[in-house]
């Protein structure tokens, strides 16, 4: 399996022009996350390529879009044996909100680093004509951590620091 980042100025076409160029070398994108960030298109993709298209050859293929489309492109081989996130374990979503200044996500994720917790997914955006910072989490509670005392430090931090958190299970759907 390869992990492949791409980097670039937003513009239509960007997510098409990566998956294309896999899709001819015979990839299967296995997991992909994509999203804008101040005007950048950025995405971060795991990918399985035929055993005949090895690394080198699939940098090859991809390197014309550091020109045609500007991005900065990154890969590198993981091992196939990815640990799979223990799904028995208590997920839930952590919205965190208030003014936005300095330190906001260091000081949450820092709880969630104290206690153990995995951050599994986190998305911030500045809201409200940049006078609120949003930060919504989603993450996987260790086994002897009761949700009680997460919420406790992370409302407890969440005054020190003007921000309001809230705290609720996540609810998956299985398809």
């Amino acid at each position: 399996m390869i992990i492949l980042t791409a980097v670039g100025p937003d513009r239509p076409g960007m997510a098409h022009a990566v998956a294309q160029i896999l899709a001819d070398a015979g990839c299967n994108i296995e997991d992909t996350t994509m999203t804008r960030l101040a005007g950048e298109f950025a995405m971060i993709l795991i990918v399985t390529p035929p055993a005949a298209v090895p690394l080198a050859a699939l940098q090859a293929r991809l390197a014309p879009l550091e020109t045609s489309h500007n991005l900065f492109l990154s890969s590198r081989e993981i091992p196939d044996e990815v640990p799979v996130a223990d799904h028995d374990l208590p997920r839930f979503i952590v919205s965190a909100y208030g003014a936005d200044h300095t330190g906001l996500l260091a000081k949450l994720t820092g709880v969630f680093a104290a206690h153990a917790v995995n951050i599994t997914d986190v998305q911030t955006r500045v809201a409200s004509a940049g006078t609120v910072y949003v930060m919504i989490f989603e993450v996987q509670l260790p086994p002897a951590l009761a949700p009680e005392t997460l919420q406790s430090a992370l409302e407890e931090a969440g005054r020190a620091i003007g921000v309001t958190v809230s705290m609720h299970p996540l609810e998956e759907e299985t398809l």
